[in-house]
């Protein structure tokens, strides 16, 4: 099976975060792309719920699975037994702050993301 969408939830929600429905190939495919975890890293559990979960989805909307996005580096799928690290995770941080799914710096319910060095612009 193969992905037709991505939902992309912040796991607490403040005023400036939100929800993003990501659809279409091109979309999917560049999502993905930054989804990518080292396969051969030994799989680490931290007590965190976590911050973002992506909730892909194939035809007529069937989940395929639900990823969950640890600040920092981590993605969690639960058939890995743990969350690997990122490839990419300065570059995920930014397409997550780009798409206003959380928020670029600290404040009242934001998520802080301290391994990119991004800041809010002025």
């Amino acid at each position: 099976m193969s992905a037709r969408s991505v939902e992309v939830c912040p796991r607490r929600s403040g005023d400036d975060e939100r929800s993003v429905m990501v659809g279409g190939y091109a979309e999917v495919a560049e999502l993905a792309a930054l989804l990518e975890v080292e396969p051969e890293a030994e799989p680490f559990t931290c007590m965190c719920w976590g911050d973002v979960d992506f909730t892909v989805r194939g035809e007529r909307g069937v989940v395929l699975g639900v990823l969950t996005h640890h600040a920092g580096d981590g993605l969690d799928w639960q058939p890995w037994g743990g969350q690997l690290p990122l490839l990419r995770p300065e570059e995920l941080t930014a397409w997550l702050i780009r798409h206003d799914v959380i928020e670029p710096t600290p404040g009242p319910g934001a998520t802080v993301w301290p391994t990119t060095g991004l800041s809010a612009p002025s």
